[in-house]
């Protein structure tokens, strides 16, 4: 009869849960920091089973977007309202739906290991750092159905863990001709129904397999964890949608994918489960 895993420590769901909202909020990847965090800092969540780690992903995206409902609408920031605003942030959802439907978790088998995440970290890095170079002017206001599905086109690519769904819809608004702060905007515009929507498909994939009894405590540790920290950081995203540069976070982006190397050259280990 097979041993049952260990319960999720309170410990790991706690420090995951204080990195998820920075890290989700930023264009930095909540998922790459999740798996190579947890790797790098040898936490007993790195070494769980999938059908045990995935639980907590969903309780910390979860968090997280409860903590969006929170923040003042993307309308009152500039970004498109009524009916436009409603058009556009559908436009922009529906590429990553379908993509999130119809190959999110054989996506996440494939490129889920430190290695290809560290790949999509410094492949996303490039591409912000290149777009930002732009000298768009576009405000939030002008934006369209069109560069809703382009926007989310490029955004859908984030099922590519380490990528991140606010780099490529930031990085996407900068090709598009936007502005800094209004590429930030647009990508906040979006960001509550691509997180809210992730988590509710998960969440009733979950709800099917079951959730072990131990591991709840955890999960509500690390829910919570995204709420607050996600709150915490809100100040940060603040200077994004006022026009800060995109370098400082492809520096970031890189540090992590590098350290993430050397170690799996030292040791050899690339993470696959």
């Amino acid at each position: 009869m097979p041993q049952a895993p260990e319960p999720l420590r309170l410990g790991d769901a706690a420090l995951l849960g204080a990195l998820h909202g920075p890290t989700e909020l930023l264009p930095i990847s909540s998922s790459g920091h999740t798996t190579l965090i947890s790797e790098l800092a040898g936490l007993n969540y790195a070494k769980a089973p999938s059908q045990q780690r995935k639980p907590l992903e969903i309780a910390l995206h979860a968090g997280t977007a409860a903590a969006l409902l929170l923040f003042p609408p993307a309308e009152g920031c500039g970004g498109p309202r009524g009916l436009k605003g409603l058009a556009f942030r559908g436009a922009m959802l529906a590429p990553t739906a379908v993509a999130g439907l119809a190959g999110r978790n054989r996506v996440r088998d494939q490129l889920g290991t430190t290695a290809t995440i560290s790949a999509g970290l410094l492949a996303g890095s490039v591409a912000m750092v290149t777009a930002d170079r732009s000298r768009g002017t576009r405000t939030a206001t002008d934006a369209s159905i069109v560069d809703g599905l382009a926007i989310g086109g490029l955004q859908a690519l984030a099922i590519w863990p380490g990528v991140s769904r606010s780099a490529m819809a930031i990085t996407a608004a900068r090709w598009l001709g936007f502005s800094r702060g209004a590429s930030a905007r647009l990508s906040r515009s979006g960001l509550v129904a691509t997180s809210l929507a992730a988590a509710s498909l998960e969440g009733v994939q979950l709800a099917r397999e079951g959730i072990p009894r131990q591991d709840l405590p955890a999960l509500a540790v690390a829910a919570a964890g995204g709420f607050v920290s996600a709150v915490v950081a809100r100040p940060m995203a603040t200077r994004m949608e006022m026009g800060a540069p995109l370098w400082p976070w492809a520096l970031w982006r890189t540090a992590l994918a590098t350290v993430t190397v050397l170690r799996i050259r030292a040791t050899g280990d690339d993470g696959h489960r």
